[in-house]
């Protein structure tokens, strides 16, 4: 079931123009408000323009990957209680992440190609403060 929060904002960080479009697409279909970036690099300068309520993140990109993004937006005050769902195709991810001990919100993996259903469930569930597991 559902739990959308109408006019959530939600940040789509990938480095796959296909990836970004297809997302944004579904997502904005759901009510969301929408922004997108390449790398990590962008991804930090729009969260400084507004701070978005969840971010799907990619790991493998240029510039700034997706791990070091996060690491980045962790150690921020401002920034560490945005929760954050990994995209990705890389494995060994989910035990990175839980050796990071990074504070702040809710760090998520889904591995793609991922079922699109899951990932908004998770989304809505984030947004909506609850644990995923």
């Amino acid at each position: 079931m559902d739990i959308e929060k109408k006019d959530a904002k939600i940040l789509i960080v990938d480095d796959d123009k296909n990836v970004r479009e297809i997302l944004c697409y579904l997502f904005k279909k759901r009510g969301f408000m929408v922004r997108d970036a390449g790398n990590g690099i962008d991804a930090l300068k729009e969260v400084a323009q507004d701070k978005p309520d969840i971010i799907i993140l990619d790991v493998a990109m240029p510039e700034m990957d997706g791990l070091e993004t996060c690491k980045r937006l962790r150690e921020s005050p401002d920034t560490q209680d945005i929760p954050i769902i990994f995209l990705s195709a890389q494995r060994g991810i989910t035990e990175f992440i839980q050796h990071q001990h990074m504070p702040g919100a809710a760090i998520e993996y889904i591995e793609k190609p991922c079922d699109i259903g899951y990932l908004l469930k998770q989304s809505n569930k984030l947004i909506a403060g609850q644990k995923t597991t």
